[in-house]
């Protein structure tokens, strides 16, 4: 018997990450934008992934999750701007309650 793995966007909506952003695309643009860079098209390949995984570990509450899913796809797609948007709003969160 084979077993079938779930593709990512499955697998991430399954996590409560609300999109699939394309990381290899989005990091290819930003290492375009930066003189076509190998180095930088890894790293944030790298950064990327990580990010994507610590939001699937660690789901925000609704409201966040809805306005940082929006600010990480205005940028073009962008767990780690996402990420970082969560930490920031959950921070202010937290000091207005």
């Amino acid at each position: 018997m084979k077993l079938v793995r779930p593709c990512i966007s499955t697998a991430l909506l399954l996590a409560g990450v609300a999109h699939a952003y394309d990381i290899r695309a989005y990091c290819k643009t930003v290492s375009e934008a930066a003189g076509g860079s190998y180095v930088i098209e890894e790293e944030c390949r790298k950064q990327e992934a990580l990010a994507r995984a610590n939001l699937a570990r660690n789901p925000p509450a609704a409201r966040i999750e809805k306005y940082c899913e929006e600010v990480g796809s205005v940028i073009g797609g962008s767990y780690a701007i996402k990420e970082e948007c969560v930490k920031q709003e959950t921070h202010s969160r937290g000091r207005l309650q």
